[in-house]
């Protein structure tokens, strides 16, 4: 396991959060289960609607 600084834009107001990812994902599995842990957030967060990708790194 990795951790993961994720990072979108909502409304144009930035959220980041630190999520544990399996360390095998590379390439396209790591992007989709990036998008996975941003709804996931948007849904317990109570955010609602599209939002943008800004950025994901290894902390």
């Amino acid at each position: 396991m990795e951790y993961h600084r994720m990072s979108f834009i909502h409304d144009d107001t930035e959220y980041t959060f630190v999520k544990a990812m399996n360390s095998e994902l590379t390439g396209y599995a790591l992007i989709s289960a990036y998008q996975v842990e941003v709804t996931i957030y948007m849904r317990e967060n109570n955010l609602k609607g599209r939002y943008i990708l800004a950025g994901m790194a290894k902390v």
